[in-house]
C-alpha cells in the first residue's frame, strides 16, 4: 500500500476532512494524480488517487479496497493513569498492538490525580490516530476517558471470569504465562479484561476490589517494572499469545 495513510470513518464518501485535506496539501504536498491510502478505523482500508487537491479539501477515487479482520481476542486495558509522558508513550505502543480499549483509571495512587477529562481525552484519541497511521493498524481502539476502578470493574460485556488478569506484587501472583495458558485451555479466549496499577501498585483495597469481580494476580516475573513497562509488557504478550499465534 501507499505511504501516505489518511483517516476517513466514512470511506466511500471520497473526501476528505478539512484536517486530513490540510495535512495532504500543506504538509505531505501531495497533488491530484498521486496515490495514498485512506483506512476508516473499523478495519477497512482503500488505496486511492487523489482526484482534488484544492483549498475546499482533497477528493479521491477509491481503486481497490482491504478489510484486515477484527482481532481474534478483544483486549479491553484498564491502565492506572501515570505522568503525561508514560501515559501518552501507552496510547500510542497500545494502539499499535492491537488493543480493543483502553480504559484511563484514576486510581487512588494515580498520578496526576484527572482533570480535564475531554481535552485530555482528545489528545489521547490524536494520538491514538497517528500510531495508527505509522503502523498500518486499521482498527483504532476506544479510548474511554478517565473512570474510578469501579466503573472499569462493571463495564458491560465483561470478559469470562478466567480472562481478567491484573499485574500483581502478591506473593500467591502466578505467572502470566500460566494463566493465559489455563484459560486458552478451558475454551477459546474471545475477550480479556487486563488491569495494570500505577507506580507503587493499586492499594490493598482496590485490589481486595479487583479479586471480588474476579480478576486473577498475575506475576510478570522478578523484577519490579515502572507502570508503563509492565503494560507494554503485558500487551505485547498478549497480542503474541492470542491474536498473532491464532
Amino acid at each position: 500500500m501507499p505511504g501516505h495513510r489518511f483517516f476517513n470513518p466514512n470511506l466511500g464518501s471520497g473526501k476528505l476532512s478539512p484536517e486530513e485535506s490540510h495535512h495532504a496539501m500543506d504538509v505531505l504536498r501531495l497533488r491530484s494524480g498521486d496515490s495514498a491510502a485512506v483506512f476508516d478505523g473499523k478495519g477497512s482500508e482503500a488505496r486511492v488517487r487523489l482526484t482534488e487537491a484544492e483549498k475546499e479539501g482533497v477528493s479521491y477515487q477509491i481503486l481497490s479496497t482491504t478489510k484486515t479482520p477484527k482481532p481474534a481476542c478483544r483486549i479491553r486495558f484498564g491502565q492506572a493513569m501515570i505522568k503525561s509522558a508514560g501515559m501518552e508513550l501507552l496510547i500510542q505502543k497500545l494502539t499499535e498492538l492491537g488493543v480493543s480499549e483502553i480504559w484511563p483509571i484514576a486510581s487512588e495512587r494515580s498520578v496526576p490525580k484527572p482533570g480535564g477529562e475531554k481535552r485530555i481525552s482528545v489528545r489521547w484519541e490524536t494520538i491514538a490516530l497517528a500510531a495508527c497511521k505509522q503502523s498500518g493498524q486499521n482498527w483504532l481502539p476506544s479510548i474511554h476517558e478517565a473512570a474510578p476502578l469501579d466503573a472499569f470493574l462493571a463495564a458491560p460485556d465483561p470478559a469470562p471470569a478466567i480472562g481478567r488478569i491484573i499485574g500483581s506484587l502478591q506473593p500467591e501472583a502466578r505467572p502470566l504465562p500460566v494463566l493465559v495458558a489455563e484459560a486458552r485451555a478451558a475454551a477459546p479466549l474471545l475477550a480479556v479484561d487486563i488491569l495494570i496499577g500505577p507506580e507503587g501498585d493499586f492499594t490493598p483495597a482496590e485490589i481486595g476490589r479487583a479479586r471480588s469481580a474476579g480478576f486473577r494476580p498475575a506475576s510478570l516475573g522478578p523484577l519490579v517494572l515502572r507502570s508503563e513497562t509492565a503494560s507494554l509488557f503485558v500487551a505485547a504478550a498478549l497480542h503474541y499469545e492470542l491474536n498473532l499465534s491464532r
